[in-house]
């Protein structure tokens, strides 16, 4: 059986890293345990386990590997992922692939991340400086997955909420019943523009007044990267 450090020493080879993983009680009626996750080489998934990137980690390699064509990191993910993947005897998920999966879901059941207030999750250690690309599904129950909820959204005891009184353009908002607001069309706008700040060129300006691990932001081009792409094509997969 595949442990969970075999799928880490798997994944080492790349530039991208292994960001935890959760069993599935395929037995259970509780529809958010079982998440309608797809099958594993036609059989019911027990396992999944999150891929992704912290930081700037996969940037470098993508830039001299990247090829012509569109989604052009998508295509390159794929590429790197799927074949190890496939070598561990797992199905390959990106988050991309339609049906839609509920990656920011899934993240939250394989590692101690939270809901920002600005909707993106928060890690402790990487703070928004971190993404997900694509999830391994397993067969079989994977016994030594890293425990999760030891932690403590970073968020909490944040009084001055720097992320939310950033925003040029109030794009974010929390209720008094604590439900977020998000205006997409309102923030879409202003990132297409010349309008300062450039957050297009220079990165969202409420992601970036996040003070956990400022110093590990992405560099100005992935940040453009990113970006562009927010402007230029929505999509409903959930990987950011």
């Amino acid at each position: 059986m595949v442990t969970y450090q075999d799928i880490v020493t798997a994944v080492a080879a790349t530039p991208f890293v292994v960001r935890g993983g959760f069993l599935v009680d395929t037995d259970t009626a509780d529809t958010d345990a079982a998440d309608t996750v797809p099958l594993t080489n036609g059989m019911p998934t027990r396992s999944v386990v999150i891929i992704g990137n912290v930081g700037g980690s996969i940037w470098p390699r993508f830039i001299a590997e990247r090829t012509a064509g569109p989604d052009p990191l998508d295509r390159w993910t794929r590429e790197l992922l799927w074949p190890i993947a496939a070598g561990l005897g797992a199905s390959f998920v990106h988050p991309s692939d339609e049906p839609f999966q509920p990656f920011q879901r899934w993240a939250q059941r394989a590692d101690d991340v939270w809901q920002s207030p600005i909707g993106l999750l928060i890690h402790g250690e990487h703070g928004l400086w971190h993404a997900y690309r694509g999830a391994f599904l397993f067969g079989h129950a994977i016994a030594d997955l890293p425990a999760v909820g030891q932690g403590v959204s970073p968020c909490v005891g944040c009084a001055d909420q720097p992320c939310l009184s950033t925003c040029p353009v109030d794009a974010f908002g929390v209720s008094d019943s604590g439900e977020l607001s998000y205006e997409a069309a309102t923030c879409r706008s202003h990132v297409a523009s010349s309008a300062a700040p450039q957050c297009l060129s220079a990165g969202c300006a409420a992601r970036c007044a996040c003070p956990v691990n400022a110093h590990g932001r992405y560099e100005r081009d992935q940040m453009e990267f990113h970006m562009a792409a927010f402007v230029g094509l929505a999509t409903n997969a959930e990987s950011e």
